[in-house]
């Protein structure tokens, strides 16, 4: 279990493009990913390793230190 990401006033923050991602009404937007992510229960849902993902707290956890649109 990673993390290398929290949130912070609906801006995501880690080691890489930090703060270019937020989450709005459930679903998370930036240059990358176009609305193609949700969050659902705690969960990241999308195209891409959709609910490996979680959120607890401020803190993004999954299986590996990298989010899934950063690949």
């Amino acid at each position: 279990m990673y993390t290398s990401y929290w949130i912070q006033d609906k801006f995501i923050w880690g080691p890489r493009e930090s703060g270019k991602y937020w989450i709005e009404d459930n679903w998370i937007w930036g240059p990358k990913n176009g609305g193609k992510y949700w969050v659902q229960d705690n969960f990241i849902w999308g195209p891409k390793e959709s609910g490996k993902f979680w959120i607890d707290g401020n803190y993004i956890y999954g299986p590996h230190a990298n989010l899934p649109w950063l690949e």
